[in-house]
């Protein structure tokens, strides 16, 4: 009896040791994103992190400009570095409610739709200026014309370029401030160029229970 007694003892703590060491590794702290707080649990690979447009999405160009007011952002955490690296995502979801949205472009009476064409990728640094670097951006939207019809146009970046968003812990979210974009496809209607401006956030990690996300 005293050695089933003694087996079953050290099976126990064991278990408790090997759950001890679980839980440390689940709750480990030292990363670029941090859920609860600045330095608190780690935002964990795989983790999808969302928000909704917290400032006015607006595209200006020279014939015009798009104007939505609300819609959201979703991205799954791909690494998320120490303190002092990067954390990397990948964008799936850069979404503008098209009931919404007005337009002024040249020839166009309303917004049909705003979403991302395929993903995206981001890029978080730390330190003074926190930023989301967002590359390889192909944003369509489709709007109606006058003659009844609609035209699509594809605006984003490509290769090296990028638009750059500053992170803020206060709103936990990041603001885009006259980020260049270029016409990547579409109509003869659509503009060239642009700025887009806007913000996103609080954003939220809703795999670790909607705690907001913290850059450190």
């Amino acid at each position: 009896m005293r050695k089933r007694t003694l087996a079953a003892s050290a099976a126990t703590a064991a278990c408790g040791l090997v759950l001890g060491i679980a839980g440390q590794a689940a709750a480990s702290t030292g990363g670029v994103l941090t859920v609860g707080a600045v330095g608190g649990t780690n935002v964990n690979a795989g983790d999808t992190l969302t928000g909704p447009i917290n400032s006015n999405f607006v595209f200006t160009t020279s014939s015009g400009k798009i104007t939505c007011t609300t819609g959201k952002f979703t991205a799954a955490d791909v690494t998320n570095g120490a303190v002092g690296t990067s954390a990397t995502e990948t964008i799936s979801q850069l979404h503008a409610d098209a009931a919404n949205c007005t337009t002024t472009i040249s020839g166009t009476t309303a917004v049909v739709s705003v979403e991302i064409n395929g993903t995206a990728n981001g890029t978080v640094t730390d330190g003074a200026s926190p930023t989301l670097h967002v590359t390889n951006l192909d944003e369509k939207v489709s709007l109606k014309t006058i003659l009844g019809t609609n035209v699509v146009c594809d605006f984003g970046v490509t290769g090296t370029n990028e638009i750059d968003g500053a992170l803020s812990n206060a709103t936990n979210g990041a603001t885009f401030t006259s980020q260049a974009v270029t016409k990547l496809a579409g109509s003869s209607l659509c503009p060239t160029t642009g700025a887009f401006s806007g913000g996103i956030g609080p954003i939220t990690d809703t795999t670790q229970a909607g705690q907001k996300t913290f850059v450190n």
